[in-house]
């Protein structure tokens, strides 16, 4: 499905493709030290309005619940602002809870 949205002053239309929006998305969702992979990303868009569906892999010890609101709430306002498209459900399942690094241990290799 594509979406488009009327031009300024009926100079044109600009066309969002669900693949274009699904990008747009990730790099979103993506922007988060939070995360220790690209987000899954999956998106079903009709008209002016969208549903996201995420796959986040979480950094341990980050707060779960904090990182998905946060992501949750950035996917929201910062798609809307670059698409015009307005998303009304953001479904985020956490598929991985990754460790960080130890504090105080260096993990790189020793020669």
């Amino acid at each position: 499905m594509t979406t488009e949205r009327a031009g300024v002053a009926g100079h044109g239309a600009t066309t969002v493709t669900d693949r274009a929006f699904t990008k747009i998305a990730t790099e979103v969702a993506a922007d988060d030290d939070r995360l220790a992979e690209r987000p899954r990303v999956t998106a079903s868009v009709s008209g002016a309005v969208a549903a996201v569906r995420l796959g986040l892999a979480v950094r341990y010890p980050a707060s779960v619940p904090q990182v998905a609101a946060d992501v949750r709430e950035r996917l929201r306002s910062r798609v809307h602002a670059l698409t015009g498209i307005t998303v009304e459900n953001v479904d985020i399942d956490i598929v991985r809870l990754v460790p960080g690094p130890r504090s105080g241990h260096d993990d790189s290799p020793t020669a």
